[in-house]
């Protein structure tokens, strides 16, 4: 018994021994060794070193991936919401246009489209007339509205520079860039600054600059070609988006072709167009496209199928290639916008290709809603 009680004696000896070889042999490693920056002490700021390096190595990880990822743009034609269109708004709410097709819109970058008149505060003069009645083509947008369908479409930038962003004078114009403004909506070609015929975004580490050219506005083009120099000169991709060329005409002018083909020589990488209410042909010229125009996008023109018939064109913008892809679309009679179908989208697909100047390849893409351009080579 009394061997027994010395081994009893023993045991906290034994283990009090036995613990301190375990620090000298793992804690002393943990608590004094010195790190890679030469800190003392601690395992504690060893970790924390080692998650500050993994997290600058994530971010490193994620900067590349978002520098190799596309920029994705939507672009739309004419957008009008007076006149027949204000009454739509009133008995269905500015969701109403969209709201068919609003899953194009989701996943884009940029949403931009043509703001075909102001937004100020001015009564309306352009309901209940007749075509040939003066205020039959003098717009103006209410402030609800505007914001409601900018808010439900998602469309995040504007071109101003059109014939009736001054309906209402300079003042008119004011309201809107305020109204843009407080919105937080992107716009560009105002009247009332020269310094606004283009804006410049970067987005997944790619510059691109969004130029004005309105050609019913002064009809000065030398200065819209040093517009886009100067914006070539810092960004590294520039689009041109166009108000010009003759209403329900089907094919471009001649005047349009020729001041297309200057934008491009002066720096410009893509060019889309509006006003002519009807879409227009494609060209390919230096291996850049021009879209002479997009036709309408929210307007109260039935008349002619030419009219219903419109095209959104979504661009993915890399620095290899320009991708497009193109969505026709069919105005119904009250104001709605569907994705066109069978023979209806075959028809104006073939219609463009057979009118478009391009190679065989992009006619045949274009037929089919798709096609490519790499990035020439010195662009």
């Amino acid at each position: 018994m009394k061997n027994m009680g010395k081994i009893y004696l023993l045991i906290p000896l034994f283990l009090a021994v036995f613990g301190f070889s375990f620090f000298l042999a793992f804690g002393q490693g943990n608590f004094f060794k010195t790190d890679k920056s030469g800190n003392k002490g601690g395992s504690a700021i060893a970790r924390e070193n080692d998650l500050k390096d993994k997290s600058a190595d994530n971010s490193k990880n994620y900067k590349n991936i978002m520098d190799n990822k596309p920029v994705k743009i939507l672009f739309a034609g004419d957008l009008m919401l007076d006149r027949y269109n204000r009454e739509i708004i009133e008995r269905y709410g500015a969701s109403h246009f969209t709201q068919k097709i609003s899953s194009l819109f989701e996943n884009q970058d940029l949403k931009v489209a043509n703001l075909e008149g102001p937004v100020s505060d001015n009564r309306s003069v352009s309901v209940n007339t007749e075509n040939g009645n003066p205020g039959h083509m003098k717009f103006t947008f209410d402030r609800k509205s505007a914001s409601d369908f900018l808010e439900s479409s998602g469309i995040n930038a504007v071109n101003l520079g059109n014939n009736h962003i001054l309906n209402f004078g300079e003042s008119g114009a004011g309201e809107t860039v305020d109204f843009l403004t407080q919105a937080g909506i992107g716009y560009f070609g105002s009247p009332l600054d020269p310094r606004n015929s283009y804006i410049e975004k970067e987005i997944n580490g790619i510059k691109i600059a969004l130029v004005n050219y309105n050609k019913f506005y002064k009809e000065d083009l030398e200065n819209t070609l040093n517009k886009v120099r100067e914006a070539k000169s810092k960004n590294e991709f520039v689009i041109v988006y166009a108000h010009w060329g003759s209403e329900y005409k089907l094919i471009q002018s001649q005047k349009q072709a020729d001041s297309a083909h200057l934008l491009i020589d002066s720096g410009a990488d893509l060019i889309i167009g509006s006003h002519p209410h009807v879409v227009q042909p494609v060209e390919i010229y230096k291996g850049k496209a021009i879209f002479y125009s997009l036709g309408n996008f929210v307007f109260d023109q039935y008349f002619s199928e030419d009219v219903k018939n419109e095209l959104l064109v979504a661009v993915s913008v890399s620095r290899e290639r320009f991708d497009f892809t193109l969505f026709p679309l069919y105005t119904g009679r009250d104001g709605s916008l569907s994705l066109s179908e069978g023979e209806i989208r075959r028809e104006l697909l073939e219609r463009i290709a057979g009118d478009s100047q391009a190679p065989d390849p992009v006619k045949a893409g274009i037929r089919e809603g798709k096609f490519s351009l790499k990035i020439p080579a010195g662009s």
